[in-house]
Protein backbone atom coordinates (compact mmCIF):
# COMPACT_ATOMS: atom_id res chain seq x y z
CA UNK A 1 0.00 0.00 0.00
CA UNK A 2 1.54 2.83 -1.07
CA UNK A 3 2.68 5.64 1.66
CA UNK A 4 0.98 9.32 2.18
CA UNK A 5 2.40 11.70 3.83
CA UNK A 6 -0.54 14.29 5.27
CA UNK A 7 0.00 18.38 5.16
CA UNK A 8 -2.57 19.17 8.29
CA UNK A 9 -1.68 23.16 7.56
CA UNK A 10 -1.68 22.70 3.77
CA UNK A 11 -4.41 24.43 1.79
CA UNK A 12 -6.10 21.25 0.82
CA UNK A 13 -8.32 19.75 3.33
CA UNK A 14 -6.83 16.67 4.85
CA UNK A 15 -10.26 14.81 3.82
CA UNK A 16 -9.51 15.41 0.47
CA UNK A 17 -6.10 14.47 0.66
CA UNK A 18 -7.49 11.45 1.90
CA UNK A 19 -9.66 11.20 -1.12
CA UNK A 20 -7.11 11.98 -2.89
CA UNK A 21 -4.77 9.27 -1.94
CA UNK A 22 -7.61 6.50 -2.33
CA UNK A 23 -8.36 7.76 -6.02
CA UNK A 24 -4.36 7.42 -6.50
CA UNK A 25 -4.46 3.34 -5.44
CA UNK A 26 -7.39 2.62 -7.80
CA UNK A 27 -5.72 4.65 -10.69
CA UNK A 28 -2.47 3.06 -10.05
CA UNK A 29 -4.47 -0.53 -10.11
CA UNK A 30 -2.99 -0.94 -6.70
CA UNK A 31 -6.43 -1.33 -5.48
CA UNK A 32 -7.74 -3.42 -8.58
CA UNK A 33 -11.57 -3.72 -9.27
CA UNK A 34 -13.91 -5.08 -6.32
CA UNK A 35 -10.87 -4.69 -4.18
CA UNK A 36 -12.13 -4.65 -0.39
CA UNK A 37 -10.60 -1.93 1.51
CA UNK A 38 -9.34 -2.10 4.98
CA UNK A 39 -11.14 -0.60 7.63
CA UNK A 40 -11.83 3.16 8.72
CA UNK A 41 -10.42 2.37 11.91
CA UNK A 42 -6.97 0.73 9.96
CA UNK A 43 -6.61 3.04 7.37
CA UNK A 44 -7.02 5.87 9.70
CA UNK A 45 -4.03 4.59 11.88
CA UNK A 46 -2.27 4.17 8.60
CA UNK A 47 -2.72 7.39 7.23
CA UNK A 48 -2.66 9.51 11.04
CA UNK A 49 -5.99 10.85 11.32
CA UNK A 50 -9.72 10.64 12.58
CA UNK A 51 -12.00 8.05 11.82
CA UNK A 52 -14.75 10.91 10.31
CA UNK A 53 -11.86 11.71 8.09
CA UNK A 54 -11.40 8.46 6.32
CA UNK A 55 -15.41 8.14 6.51
CA UNK A 56 -16.13 11.24 4.82
CA UNK A 57 -13.13 10.73 2.20
CA UNK A 58 -14.78 7.72 1.42
CA UNK A 59 -18.22 9.33 1.43
CA UNK A 60 -16.93 11.58 -1.24
CA UNK A 61 -15.77 8.89 -3.32
CA UNK A 62 -18.80 6.88 -3.13
CA UNK A 63 -20.96 9.96 -4.58
CA UNK A 64 -18.42 9.92 -7.53
CA UNK A 65 -18.47 5.92 -7.97
CA UNK A 66 -15.07 5.21 -7.44
CA UNK A 67 -16.14 3.54 -4.60
CA UNK A 68 -19.30 1.11 -3.36
CA UNK A 69 -20.34 0.25 0.06
CA UNK A 70 -22.89 -3.29 0.58
CA UNK A 71 -23.95 -3.14 3.69
CA UNK A 72 -22.82 -5.57 6.19
CA UNK A 73 -20.05 -6.57 4.27
CA UNK A 74 -17.80 -3.61 3.83
CA UNK A 75 -16.16 -0.67 0.96
CA UNK A 76 -15.27 -1.99 -2.34
CA UNK A 77 -13.52 -0.72 -5.33
CA UNK A 78 -16.31 0.27 -8.17
CA UNK A 79 -16.03 -1.79 -11.36
CA UNK A 80 -14.98 0.86 -13.48
CA UNK A 81 -16.70 -0.96 -16.78
CA UNK A 82 -20.79 -1.08 -17.20
CA UNK A 83 -21.84 -4.03 -15.14
CA UNK A 84 -25.24 -5.94 -15.52
CA UNK A 85 -26.18 -8.19 -12.96
CA UNK A 86 -27.48 -11.57 -14.56
CA UNK A 87 -28.48 -13.46 -11.44
CA UNK A 88 -28.62 -13.32 -7.57
CA UNK A 89 -27.40 -16.59 -7.19
CA UNK A 90 -23.86 -17.66 -6.33
CA UNK A 91 -24.37 -21.05 -8.75
CA UNK A 92 -21.28 -23.31 -10.38
CA UNK A 93 -21.06 -23.52 -14.25
CA UNK A 94 -21.13 -27.32 -13.16
CA UNK A 95 -24.32 -27.27 -11.12
CA UNK A 96 -26.30 -25.39 -13.43
CA UNK A 97 -24.99 -28.35 -16.34
CA UNK A 98 -26.39 -30.86 -14.09
CA UNK A 99 -30.01 -28.85 -13.12
CA UNK A 100 -30.52 -28.43 -16.74
CA UNK A 101 -29.42 -32.39 -17.31
CA UNK A 102 -26.49 -32.13 -19.56
CA UNK A 103 -23.48 -33.92 -19.34
CA UNK A 104 -20.12 -32.96 -19.38
CA UNK A 105 -16.50 -34.48 -18.88
CA UNK A 106 -13.86 -32.25 -17.24
CA UNK A 107 -9.76 -32.51 -18.06
CA UNK A 108 -7.33 -30.91 -16.05
CA UNK A 109 -4.70 -29.06 -17.61
CA UNK A 110 -2.62 -27.44 -14.67
CA UNK A 111 -3.02 -27.89 -10.82
CA UNK A 112 -0.30 -26.50 -8.65
CA UNK A 113 0.32 -24.25 -5.79
CA UNK A 114 2.24 -20.66 -7.23
CA UNK A 115 2.60 -17.39 -5.70
CA UNK A 116 0.12 -15.42 -7.02
CA UNK A 117 0.11 -12.48 -9.15
CA UNK A 118 -0.36 -8.93 -6.79
CA UNK A 119 -4.11 -8.29 -8.72
CA UNK A 120 -4.99 -11.74 -7.51
CA UNK A 121 -2.82 -11.37 -4.42
CA UNK A 122 -4.92 -8.31 -2.65
CA UNK A 123 -8.44 -9.93 -4.08
CA UNK A 124 -7.51 -12.65 -2.03
CA UNK A 125 -5.93 -11.35 0.78
CA UNK A 126 -2.64 -13.06 1.08
CA UNK A 127 0.35 -11.79 1.41
CA UNK A 128 3.52 -13.63 1.23
CA UNK A 129 1.90 -17.15 1.03
CA UNK A 130 1.06 -19.28 -1.98
CA UNK A 131 -2.42 -20.10 -3.51
CA UNK A 132 -3.54 -22.90 -5.35
CA UNK A 133 -3.87 -22.96 -8.69
CA UNK A 134 -6.10 -24.93 -11.18
CA UNK A 135 -6.68 -24.74 -14.67
CA UNK A 136 -9.59 -27.15 -16.58
CA UNK A 137 -11.25 -27.24 -19.37
CA UNK A 138 -14.69 -28.22 -19.35
CA UNK A 139 -16.26 -30.28 -22.82
CA UNK A 140 -19.68 -31.08 -23.75
CA UNK A 141 -19.72 -33.89 -26.47
CA UNK A 142 -16.49 -34.03 -26.28
CA UNK A 143 -15.84 -30.21 -27.30
CA UNK A 144 -14.21 -27.97 -25.35
CA UNK A 145 -16.69 -25.25 -24.24
CA UNK A 146 -15.40 -23.28 -21.27
CA UNK A 147 -11.66 -22.72 -20.04
CA UNK A 148 -11.33 -22.02 -16.01
CA UNK A 149 -8.57 -20.32 -14.24
CA UNK A 150 -9.00 -20.88 -10.26
CA UNK A 151 -7.06 -19.38 -7.57
CA UNK A 152 -8.09 -20.42 -4.08
CA UNK A 153 -6.69 -19.42 -0.67
CA UNK A 154 -4.79 -22.67 0.35
CA UNK A 155 -4.38 -21.95 4.28
CA UNK A 156 -8.11 -22.81 4.58
CA UNK A 157 -7.93 -25.93 2.76
CA UNK A 158 -4.65 -28.21 3.41
CA UNK A 159 -3.83 -30.82 0.45
CA UNK A 160 -6.24 -29.73 -2.30
CA UNK A 161 -3.94 -29.83 -4.65
CA UNK A 162 -4.12 -33.34 -4.35
CA UNK A 163 -7.39 -33.89 -5.39
CA UNK A 164 -8.62 -35.10 -8.25
CA UNK A 165 -10.63 -31.94 -10.42
CA UNK A 166 -11.28 -34.19 -13.14
CA UNK A 167 -13.66 -36.00 -11.36
CA UNK A 168 -14.49 -33.20 -8.47
CA UNK A 169 -16.03 -29.77 -8.35
CA UNK A 170 -14.38 -26.37 -6.50
CA UNK A 171 -17.46 -25.31 -4.54
CA UNK A 172 -18.66 -29.10 -4.12
CA UNK A 173 -15.19 -29.57 -3.07
CA UNK A 174 -14.87 -26.40 -0.53
CA UNK A 175 -18.20 -26.73 1.02
CA UNK A 176 -18.21 -30.58 1.50
CA UNK A 177 -14.16 -31.74 1.90
CA UNK A 178 -13.48 -28.67 3.79
CA UNK A 179 -16.61 -27.36 5.41
CA UNK A 180 -16.22 -23.78 4.29
CA UNK A 181 -19.41 -22.11 3.79
CA UNK A 182 -19.29 -19.58 0.63
CA UNK A 183 -21.40 -16.97 0.64
CA UNK A 184 -21.59 -14.38 -1.89
CA UNK A 185 -19.35 -13.26 -5.23
CA UNK A 186 -18.85 -10.91 -7.55
CA UNK A 187 -19.03 -11.88 -11.31
CA UNK A 188 -18.42 -9.48 -14.79
CA UNK A 189 -18.97 -10.80 -18.27
CA UNK A 190 -17.13 -8.92 -21.13
CA UNK A 191 -16.40 -9.24 -24.72
CA UNK A 192 -12.97 -10.55 -25.72
CA UNK A 193 -10.60 -11.82 -28.95
CA UNK A 194 -9.05 -15.13 -28.08
CA UNK A 195 -5.46 -15.85 -27.52
CA UNK A 196 -3.55 -18.50 -29.26
CA UNK A 197 -3.52 -20.15 -26.25
CA UNK A 198 -6.82 -19.72 -25.22
CA UNK A 199 -7.90 -20.52 -28.45
CA UNK A 200 -5.82 -23.63 -28.84
CA UNK A 201 -7.48 -25.28 -25.68
CA UNK A 202 -11.01 -23.78 -26.81
CA UNK A 203 -10.34 -25.59 -30.34
CA UNK A 204 -11.27 -21.70 -31.71
CA UNK A 205 -8.98 -19.74 -34.50
CA UNK A 206 -6.96 -16.81 -33.08
CA UNK A 207 -8.75 -13.60 -32.27
CA UNK A 208 -12.66 -15.39 -32.18
CA UNK A 209 -14.42 -13.62 -29.33
CA UNK A 210 -15.02 -15.29 -26.53
CA UNK A 211 -16.89 -14.32 -23.38
CA UNK A 212 -14.29 -13.88 -20.60
CA UNK A 213 -15.74 -13.58 -16.77
CA UNK A 214 -14.08 -12.68 -13.66
CA UNK A 215 -15.32 -14.11 -10.51
CA UNK A 216 -14.07 -13.41 -6.73
CA UNK A 217 -15.99 -15.69 -3.99
CA UNK A 218 -15.79 -14.93 -0.16
CA UNK A 219 -17.07 -16.62 2.20
CA UNK A 220 -20.06 -16.10 4.82
CA UNK A 221 -17.65 -14.13 7.21
CA UNK A 222 -16.47 -12.11 4.39
CA UNK A 223 -13.13 -13.24 3.81
CA UNK A 224 -11.84 -14.03 0.24
CA UNK A 225 -11.38 -17.75 -0.62
CA UNK A 226 -11.64 -17.84 -4.45
CA UNK A 227 -10.97 -15.92 -7.45
CA UNK A 228 -10.67 -17.37 -11.40
CA UNK A 229 -10.63 -16.36 -14.77
CA UNK A 230 -13.17 -18.14 -16.79
CA UNK A 231 -13.25 -17.96 -20.90
CA UNK A 232 -16.55 -18.97 -22.79
CA UNK A 233 -16.52 -20.22 -26.22
CA UNK A 234 -18.13 -17.31 -27.94
CA UNK A 235 -20.89 -19.82 -29.91
CA UNK A 236 -21.59 -21.75 -27.65
CA UNK A 237 -23.25 -19.49 -24.72
CA UNK A 238 -25.51 -16.60 -24.68
CA UNK A 239 -26.91 -14.44 -22.13
CA UNK A 240 -30.12 -13.57 -21.48
CA UNK A 241 -31.97 -11.02 -19.26
CA UNK A 242 -35.29 -11.20 -18.01
CA UNK A 243 -36.17 -7.12 -17.41
CA UNK A 244 -39.16 -5.45 -15.09
CA UNK A 245 -40.51 -2.30 -14.82
CA UNK A 246 -42.80 -2.90 -11.63
CA UNK A 247 -40.17 -4.43 -9.02
CA UNK A 248 -42.97 -5.79 -7.19
CA UNK A 249 -43.47 -8.37 -10.05
CA UNK A 250 -41.70 -12.01 -9.02
CA UNK A 251 -40.18 -13.30 -12.74
CA UNK A 252 -37.38 -15.80 -13.23
CA UNK A 253 -33.78 -15.29 -12.79
CA UNK A 254 -31.57 -14.17 -15.72
CA UNK A 255 -29.16 -16.74 -16.71
CA UNK A 256 -26.76 -17.58 -18.98
CA UNK A 257 -27.65 -20.19 -22.31
CA UNK A 258 -25.80 -23.01 -23.85
CA UNK A 259 -26.70 -22.78 -27.46
CA UNK A 260 -25.50 -25.67 -30.46
CA UNK A 261 -24.52 -28.17 -28.04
Amino acid sequence: MGAMSIFKEGPVLIYQQVADWISQQINSGAWPEHFQLPSEFDLAAQLGVSRGTIRKAISDLIKKGSLIVIHGRGTFVSSQTLEQPLADQLIAFSEDLIQKGVPFETQVVEQKLITPPQKIALLLSVEDEKVFFLKRLRLINGKPIVLFENYIVSHHCPGIELVDFGKERVFQTLEQTYGIELGWGWRTFQAKSATEEIAALLQADPCDPVMYMEQLVRQKDGDPIEYSNLWLKGDSFRLSAIVKRDKTITVPQSSLHLINT
